[in-house]
């Protein structure tokens, strides 16, 4: 065979091969069944604390409802009817929208938003702090209209609007704003008539004045309410670990610590035992003091549902000037407080605060009440006469600095020894210079000075 042959046979085959080549690398598929195990191992499964979701609407809720009629005042205490209002509200759409703040001073706001001097028959939402007005758009059906940011603690729905477009309002006692929405809703007359027609059976309010300057709704006689007792289940540090920290497996016990100290390098995670709280922080982050309320409230209980922080019924209370969210564990609509004489470990809260859009600081309690209690019983809450009284002759607050006054569950540890059983004491709280206080008659007993 001639050399010119061999050289065109072997160039040939090689011509073939790099065909063969170039053909299997277009057409490869690659087999993403195999090896996924290992795909696996490097996609972490999403842990949560518990598996249970609050819609925004369960978390921001109204404290109490009240129905003013013609200067008489009743509670709407009943869960059924609370339930009733506050799950239509969102199915109510929005028409129009418009500021009439301007048609009132300030005699005439409380007035209005009272039901006195001929003023109409209203039920009142009263929220336990200003909830911003982005909030109220997301609770509504409604449009994306342009005001002025402002934030709301009341919401006012009058009894006699027989029209098809209803009238109800947004209203600011501290700021004496009122927004008028006209709202179409078809279950309006039934909700309202039923509410309505209850009220003898509700327990009757006043308006009790205090101090100088502040009027605070509170009943004309003691309320008989129900006191529980519960054992508490301890949530396990490795939940935490795993719902918090991105990288679990890198978590290492902090050794520069004799406490419960877990850290990754950047952020940490504190157990107390003896305070019944974690906190988990980032160290290199700078609090960010710049953001609306509004989406303040919404990245937390964004962050709250990822997380599954729904141990127990949660509900949004205040935010404070330094833009910390506060959610307090609630027990059939009312705030647990903590006690002044037994506390059970640290308030039973949830605290967040935000560096930008990175979570700063989230504190709350290691443990879930539940339910279920083991042990019921009944105890008397003073009447508002009786609680004026204690509060003039007290010395430890001034009352001019009372911002609210309200029931609720004082959380009692049940034992001195270190036993998870706690009772849920019904108790006046108030809120005052951003904190939240049990009114006991021990007032009388200290002495004075904040």
């Amino acid at each position: 065979m001639k050399r010119e042959n061999i050289k065109t046979i072997i160039l040939s085959i090689l011509v073939i091969i790099s065909l063969v080549f170039t053909w299997s690398i277009w057409t490869f598929q690659p087999n993403f069944m195999e090896g996924s195990t290992s795909t696996k191992s490097t996609v972490r499964e999403k842990y949560k604390i518990e598996k249970v979701s609050q819609k925004l609407s369960e978390v921001v809720k109204p404290r109490e409802i009240f129905i003013h009629d013609n200067g008489a005042h009743y509670k709407v205490d009943d869960s059924d009817l609370y339930n009733k209002i506050w799950n239509d509200l969102p199915r109510w759409d929005v028409k129009a929208i418009k500021d009439i703040s301007d048609q009132y001073d300030k005699p005439g706001f409380k007035n209005w938003l009272y039901g006195r001097n001929g003023s109409a028959s209203k039920l009142d939402l009263q929220f336990s702090d200003t909830i911003p007005i982005d909030i109220f758009q997301q609770l509504f059906k409604w449009s994306n209209q342009t005001f002025e940011y402002s934030s709301f603690d009341h919401i006012v729905i009058p009894f006699n609007e027989n029209k098809t477009n209803k009238k109800i309002y947004l209203a600011s006692y501290s700021k004496q704003l009122i927004l008028e929405i006209t709202v179409d809703s078809a279950n309006y007359r039934n909700i309202m008539s039923d509410l309505y027609s209850k009220k003898s059976s509700m327990p009757s309010y006043s308006l009790f004045s205090l101090g100088t300057k502040k009027e605070f709704l509170l009943p004309n006689k003691s309320l008989e309410m129900e006191s529980k007792e519960f054992i508490t289940e301890t949530i396990d540090t490795n939940t935490f670990k795993q719902v918090l920290f991105s990288e679990p497996n890198t978590v290492r016990k902090d050794s520069n610590y004799n406490r419960n100290v877990l850290t990754d390098g950047v952020s940490r995670l504190e157990v107390s035992a003896s305070q019944r709280q974690i906190q988990f922080q980032h160290r290199n982050l700078t609090q960010s003091t710049s953001s609306q309320t509004g989406e303040l409230i919404k990245k937390s209980h964004k962050y709250l549902e990822d997380t599954g922080s729904w141990t127990d019924d949660y509900q949004f209370f205040n935010i404070n000037d330094s833009q910390q969210l506060t959610f307090y564990m609630f027990m059939n609509q009312l705030p647990i407080i903590n006690s002044d004489s037994k506390p059970f470990g640290a308030a039973p809260v949830m605290t967040l605060q935000w560096a930008s859009d990175d979570i700063l600081s989230y504190k709350r309690p290691n443990y879930i009440l539940g339910t279920n209690p083991i042990k019921t019983g009944t105890a008397d809450l003073m009447s508002g006469s009786e609680v004026k009284n204690l509060l003039e002759k007290q010395q430890v607050y001034d009352i001019d600095d009372i911002d609210q006054i309200f029931p609720a569950y004082q959380l009692v540890a049940a034992s001195s020894n270190d036993e998870p059983i706690v009772e849920l004491k019904p108790v006046w709280g108030m809120k005052i210079n951003g904190k939240t206080v049990p009114i006991t008659k021990d007032l009388l007993t200290k002495e004075g000075g904040n």
